[in-house]
């Protein structure tokens, strides 16, 4: 594994995740919030998401955290494996509530309850929206190996499994 994607729903535990694993592998985490999102919460538009996104792609080495389902096929060009994290819409509504309030190094602000009930819409509306497109793309790339979690605790034997 050099060039990994975690994917998955808003509050799945991807950060989570590219961090943990960042830790195990020592790869170099981008998280894709920090290069869409300004500090104000105003975004960049999606092409200049696509400019800003393409040196790390180019990079030997990293993990990349987020959806951003309109770059996913930039991304999976590069990629040598995906992590999807497949967690239940309450997990990923529980994992968003609990940042609430939270500083963290993976957005360039702290989130609200505004801020997670917006989140919490976008969840609701993820798996007919935006997840199946998600895995037939996946299905397209057979050079790219596809890991698929479904559950807190298959990410957490995963993690244990590497360090084994």
């Amino acid at each position: 594994m050099k060039r990994i994607l975690v994917i998955g729903c808003p509050g799945a535990g991807k950060t989570y995740f590219a961090k943990k694993l960042s830790e195990i592998n020592g790869l170099p985490v981008v998280h894709m919030d920090n290069l869409y999102w300004n500090k104000d919460k105003e975004s960049i538009s999606y092409p200049e998401l696509e400019a800003k996104l393409l040196p790390y792609l180019k990079g030997e080495n990293w993990i990349i955290d987020g959806n951003y389902h309109d770059t996913l096929k930039q991304r999976l060009e590069y990629a040598t494996d995906v992590f999807f994290l497949k967690m239940p819409r309450e997990e990923c509504i529980e994992g968003i509530l609990e940042r609430i309030g939270e500083v963290r190094d993976d957005i360039p602000w702290v989130e609200t309850k505004k801020d997670a009930v917006e989140l919490i819409e976008w969840t609701i509306d993820y798996e007919k929206r935006t997840r199946k497109e998600e895995e037939t793309l996946l299905k397209q790339y057979k050079n790219v190996n596809i890991h698929i979690l479904n559950s807190r605790q298959e990410v957490n034997d995963y993690l244990a499994s590497l360090l084994k």
